[in-house]
């Protein structure tokens, strides 16, 4: 799928702005082009990732996928008067919703008593995921992931979240990250790195071996571990 984004703002000719143009050489930052292939118009996969730094337009492409409207705010939307496991999937069945939570990596049952606006940040992550887990949907697209978390709860809830979500039947989804260390963590299909607009496809062997993504992770996370529960 061919995506071209442009954006434009106002070109301001404050006294700031102007010194800013003057210093820095930077003539305008009223616009912003990219061009990019993105591999979602196959069935062959259920994970990419759309990874960069700030600013290099991977919301904007997320914007464009799947028809548009598909991307997921993993913070907003909760009740301030409901625990988590009652604002996750309200009419769906309670061991579902208590698996997705355990699924995710969040094992402590207390914190499933509690809004979501009393949840610790990591919790609050996991909690979004377990509810992208529930609602079902076809194609999904998860902006900021791992952004507001640790680095450490960022690969294990991206982990315990990639797992799940193959579990799932008919599903995909395309997280956008500006963090290259949970490439790794989650395994996808399809990496598309919009600072160099290369994209790179998890590759099968003759033998029918999955290649994966390696950053450096020395030890094997095992994955039953993520499935505690603390009472």
């Amino acid at each position: 799928m061919r995506i071209e984004v442009r954006n434009k703002t106002k070109n301001f000719d404050s006294y700031r702005s102007a010194r800013v143009k003057s210093l820095f050489n930077a003539e305008r930052g009223d616009t912003f082009s990219l061009d990019v292939d993105v591999p979602v118009d196959t069935d062959d996969w259920q994970i990419g990732v759309i990874v960069g730094p700030s600013g290099s337009g991977k919301t904007s492409i997320g914007r464009e996928l799947f028809g548009g409207g598909k991307i997921e705010d993993l913070y907003s939307g909760w009740s301030k008067d409901k625990p988590i496991v009652d604002d996750i999937a309200p009419e769906g069945d309670f061991n579902a919703v208590t698996g997705l939570l355990a699924g995710v990596g969040l094992g402590d049952v207390p914190s499933w008593l509690r809004p979501f606006h009393a949840l610790s940040n990591g919790q609050q992550f996991r909690a979004g995921l377990a509810r992208v887990l529930s609602d079902g949907g076809e194609d999904t697209i998860i902006d900021e992931f791992t952004s507001v978390v640790d680095r450490q709860i960022a690969k294990i809830g991206a982990l315990a979240f990639a797992k799940a979500f193959r579990r799932t039947k008919g599903r995909r989804v395309v997280l956008l990250s500006c963090h290259y260390d949970i490439l790794e963590w989650v395994q996808p299909d399809w990496v598309l790195d919009t600072s160099t607009g290369e994209v790179k496809k998890k590759t099968t062997s003759e033998n029918g071996q999955s290649s994966t993504w390696k950053l450096g992770r020395s030890t094997e996370l095992i994955g039953s571990t993520l499935k505690s529960i603390i009472i």
